[in-house]
């Protein structure tokens, strides 16, 4: 009885993970866009390596890959290549990251 119990805690928590996840990601999706348009760079860079992180803890090999890209990127101000890196990484959180399913 005690490992159902523990079984079931344990994919309790893990769905809390997966929606604190998604709640978070969707927040820094965001403030992406908003610290481009402010050329806030270093904003950029701080959520990115967030994202880096967070993302490959789920699994989110691509999203680590980009996230880590752009961190780099931020560092010599291209605003194109920016700004490019940054449409893609939204993207992929977008469709990979806010569609998984979450479940009651």
């Amino acid at each position: 009885m005690d490992e159902i119990i523990d079984d079931i805690s344990d994919k309790i928590f893990l769905e809390n993970l997966k929606t604190e996840f998604k709640i978070t990601v969707k927040d820094n999706v965001s403030k992406l866009s908003e610290f481009f348009e402010s050329e806030n760079y270093s904003e950029i860079r701080r959520i990115a390596h967030d994202i880096k992180g967070v993302a490959g803890v789920f699994g989110f090999d691509k999203g680590t890959e980009l996230a880590a890209d752009l961190q780099k990127l931020t560092d010599n101000g291209d605003k194109i290549k920016i700004r490019n890196l940054l449409t893609e990484l939204i993207g992929y959180l977008n469709k990979e990251v806010l569609e998984i399913k979450v479940e009651a």
